[in-house]
């Protein structure tokens, strides 16, 4: 009899401990699936992978390095647009490790790139613009619904696409009808540990249309970093049928320093140049990350006049909606809006929109704003 008990218990004891492992091991598979082009390198102990799902870098990473269990030594590798961004190690010994040219064109070989790799991703964004405070309507609003799309074409060239659903509109005279949302070719370059360049050509945001170039060097373990940018616009508008453009003769050319203050994960930053409509000046920014969300106050001079204002960027809830190998719903991982206290009226320093601005991208992978995130 005692032995049929002892005999009883461990196979309740097995029982549990399979249907453990057969549940964690589903759990992990699930885990998995938030992430994109993931490449298990053994032999150097690196985990290269991209993840689109959450605005913090630092949420996937540790996600990730819990999922799959690897010793200390292992670098996670996060990947943009299939291009490495920097090496993290996590744990006491937090390691930061910046990927040289040479480094970069070796990994070619090992990264794969293309559409293949990557799930068919529709994410819903919001778009709103608003003007206060005036007599005759106090509270005007442009407010629309983005389904879009990201085409994986090759390393770092991504085609981004979309459809706006217009939900209200007493800002301006734009009609409420169905149209394409922003569609335009970004190509993100790594040229080395501190090099990055972001070109983009299409239809933008704000209704301009055109070629946009940025470039930034940022050392991820450093406060310094500057940044150009240089675009060549024109006006794009969708009436009720068609489309209306004008020439591309809006010119912006923009230079920054910035400055961080790392143990408030706070940036300093200080640009100028002439933004649209020959509108020359410059503008300083007070940026705080907290956490998913960053918040910022600024104030400007031009030639047209003196403004001051606020933005933020927050991702979107819930997040993930339905997600399979291949398919994937969810709501945006950043919405970000900036208001001025006069920007709709006298158009001081004013510019557009295009996906996400490389000091904003490169910031949320500093190593001291991920480091100070570990548990």
């Amino acid at each position: 009899m005692t032995r049929n008990r002892s005999a009883i218990v461990l196979s309740y004891l097995v029982l549990c401990w399979s249907v453990q492992v057969g549940f964690c091991q589903q759990q992990d598979q699930r885990t998995l699936l938030n992430f994109e082009n993931l490449t298990i390198d053994s032999a150097s102990q690196r985990v290269y992978y991209e993840q689109r799902l959450y605005r913090n870098p630092m949420i996937g990473l540790l996600e990730l390095s819990q999922t799959l269990a690897k010793p200390a030594t292992t670098e996670f590798v996060p990947l943009y647009q299939g291009v490495p961004i920097a090496g993290y190690r996590l744990g006491a010994n937090w390691q930061t490790s910046l990927l040289s040219r040479t480094e970069r064109k070796a990994l070619r070989h090992s990264i794969p790139a293309g559409p293949g790799h990557y799930k068919v991703d529709f994410r819903l964004h919001p778009e709103m613009v608003a003007n206060f405070g005036y007599k005759m309507d106090p509270f005007q609003t442009k407010i629309s619904l983005l389904l879009q799309s990201q085409l994986y074409l090759t390393r770092g060239l991504v085609l981004n696409i979309g459809v706006l659903f217009p939900i209200t509109n007493n800002y301006d005279t734009q009609p409420m009808n169905i149209r394409p949302a922003p569609i335009y070719l970004n190509q993100f370059l790594a040229l080395s540990g501190q090099d990055f360049i972001s070109g983009s050509v299409g239809f933008f945001y704000s209704n301009q249309y055109g070629v946009n170039l940025q470039y930034r060097h940022t050392n991820l373990t450093k406060p310094w970093s500057f940044g150009l940018e240089a675009s060549l616009t024109g006006d794009y508008y969708y009436p009720t049928k068609g489309i209306y453009y004008e020439s591309m003769d809006k010119a912006m050319i923009l230079a920054d320093v910035a400055y961080r203050i790392s143990k408030r994960d706070i940036t300093l930053k200080l640009s100028g140049g002439q933004y649209l409509y020959q509108d020359q000046g410059v503008r300083f920014d007070f940026i705080r990350q907290l956490y998913s969300v960053e918040v910022g106050v600024f104030a400007m001079k031009t030639t047209k006049g003196s403004t001051a204002g606020f933005n933020f960027a927050i991702p979107i809830p819930p997040g993930r909606l339905a997600q399979s190998k291949r398919l994937r719903v969810r709501t945006t991982e950043e919405f970000r809006w900036e208001y001025s206290y006069n920007g709709g009226g006298s158009n001081v320093g004013l510019r557009y929109r295009v996906g996400n601005q490389l000091d904003a991208l490169l910031r949320q992978y500093h190593s001291d704003y991920l480091r100070q995130q570990q548990p």
